[in-house]
């Protein structure tokens, strides 16, 4: 066999390759590009989480904490969300829960059967609400405290949702 029969064939082994190698070169490509999307979605959609939690914890502005608490009832459903991050709305939702119930004690000092003061809040007026959650009804004593109590429950169960999508996944 002569050197340029050599070389020719080996030159076709590479063309016949090639094609091959392309297409893995741009499968990793591909697979790095997406993770590397999952990754800028997740982070974007931790921002915003540690925004509403932040906002979710804010005691001294109703309206804030209670726009926070919608945010975190969204993101929950989100793709993005994880059981951890479920499990961590849910824990969150109690927590505020706690203070609103404490709140609501030490304003009227029961153990919730009779309304309770947000601060800001005119006296006389009464909200019941459900807390499923807990298995037992409260009343606050203003609008604002009921809609956060409201929305907390709407977290823990988009958590309980979310950690049972994922269980079933």
């Amino acid at each position: 066999m002569e050197i340029g029969e050599v070389v020719w064939t080996a030159v076709l082994g590479v063309a016949a390759v090639a094609p091959l190698a392309t297409f893995g070169v741009v499968l990793v490509a591909y697979l790095t590009y997406r993770q590397k999307a999952h990754a800028d979605r997740r982070d974007q959609w931790w921002k915003r989480a540690q925004w509403a939690i932040d906002s979710a914890l804010n005691d001294a502005d109703p309206e804030r904490r209670l726009a926070g608490m919608r945010v975190l009832v969204q993101l929950i459903g989100s793709d993005l969300a994880t059981s951890e991050d479920a499990e961590l709305m849910s824990a969150l939702a109690l927590g505020i829960q706690d203070q609103e119930l404490g709140r609501l004690s030490a304003a009227d000092g029961t153990a919730n059967k009779q309304p309770g003061l947000y601060p800001g809040a005119r006296a006389g007026a009464a909200h019941e609400v459900r807390l499923k959650s807990r298995g037992q009804t409260v009343v606050a004593g203003s609008a604002a405290a009921a809609r956060v109590l409201q929305e907390s429950e709407k977290l823990i169960a988009a958590a309980d949702a979310r950690t049972a999508r994922q269980q079933r996944a």
